[in-house]
């Protein structure tokens, strides 16, 4: 049986929300990250820091910490990129944790030249 909503005060049905694709730019930074991390595997620990800073933080939002626990579910293995960038880029956990790319502030150097 569907499942059917309803407005509230009207009898006319609502549409559901369709998922969001994430932004193309979205997923180009992610990529510049990756492949920064597979040539530099020790900025794993700036990914770490970030974290920390965050959970560091009294008030997280819901979303946030959540992003959080799942990416340190990956951390607790071991610090393996290919199975971080599988997860991050997926659609069932990649998904919350794209809409946070501060977790990996400071992994890409930008250069005075390239503007």
């Amino acid at each position: 049986m569907v499942a059917v909503y309803f407005k509230r005060g009207s009898s006319a049905p609502r549409k559901r929300r369709s998922s969001r694709a994430t932004p193309a730019e979205h997923t180009a930074y992610f990529e510049q990250v990756f492949a920064e991390l597979r040539l530099h595997p020790e900025k794993i620990a700036i990914v770490r820091h970030n974290i920390a800073e965050f959970q560091a933080q009294p008030y997280l939002k819901k979303g946030l910490h959540t992003a959080i626990d799942r990416l340190l579910l990956v951390f607790e293995d071991d610090n393996d990129i290919e199975l971080l960038y599988r997860q991050v880029m997926s659609d069932d956990i990649g998904q919350r944790v794209r809409r946070y790319p501060l977790i990996f502030k400071g992994i890409i150097s930008i250069d005075s030249n390239a503007v």
